[in-house]
């Protein structure tokens, strides 16, 4: 317990700022370079049986990835993306291939991705970590920012294509591998594919709550993640690509 209060009390964002979130849409909230939404934790890392819960998400929609995502929530991607570019981001492209078939890596506006615990006695005190805290090197348990080749993630933005908005029909919101469809991409170019890059991101069962525990997810810029803490929200009123075979 020492140690997770002392991972904690680093992690931990705080400011006296306070933000003023509008409901654009139901359940999703926007402020300049803000957006926050819901969810409920999707894995059972607890469970003695099967303690290593591999991952390729990080917030996936229902009915796709929720046995390897650490996030579930009700947001479709397409009303995702329509907030952060409400919220002032800019959106970029998906992985992709060059002419000369060359991986080209995510691009977009870079963002951090936290996380809270919701508790309903306390609406107003929420305690925001990024979320790669709760994600692991199973080899070293080394956390995922320490890897020498995470480099963040962006705002991407997925692909529209004859059947619309692609991570619509996938539930690819935040990824931590790279599909090519996702609205939140890696900068890596990290495969989700085994055959290609051997697994070894797990979920940190120190840190990630019981499964269905109520969440908030808060996007804001990475450049604001650098000087900005927990921000205080007031009451919300409404006003599959073959990729890098290294880890």
């Amino acid at each position: 317990m020492l140690i997770i209060s002392v991972i904690l009390s680093m992690c931990m964002l705080v400011e006296p700022a306070i933000a003023k979130l509008s409901e654009l849409l139901p359940g999703l909230f926007v402020a300049e370079h803000i957006v926050e939404f819901e969810g409920t934790v999707s894995i059972d890392c607890h469970h003695p049986d099967t303690p290593d819960v591999y991952l390729e998400m990080l917030v996936t929609a229902p009915d796709s990835r929720e046995h390897e995502s650490l996030i579930l929530t009700s947001i479709k991607p397409s009303s995702l993306h329509a907030a952060l570019l409400a919220a002032g981001f800019e959106s970029g492209k998906p992985l992709s291939r060059d002419e000369d078939n060359q991986l080209v890596a995510a691009s977009g506006n870079a963002i951090q991705v936290q996380v809270a615990l919701v508790d309903e006695s306390k609406a107003d005190e929420l305690i925001f970590i990024p979320i790669e805290t709760w994600v692991k090197n199973i080899n070293d348990s080394s956390n995922l920012s320490d890897s020498s080749r995470w480099t963040g993630l962006v705002f991407a933005g997925s692909i529209l294509g004859r059947n619309g908005y692609a991570a619509d029909k996938s539930g690819t919101l935040i990824s931590l591998t790279s599909f090519g469809d996702e609205v939140i991409a890696p900068s890596w170019t990290l495969s989700p594919e085994s055959s290609i890059a051997e697994p070894i991101w797990i979920a940190n069962s120190d840190l990630v709550p019981k499964q269905h525990t109520k969440v908030r997810v808060r996007i804001i810029s990475a450049e604001d993640s650098e000087k900005t803490n927990e921000i205080k929200t007031e009451s919300h009123e409404p006003d599959g690509i073959d990729i890098d075979r290294n880890p």
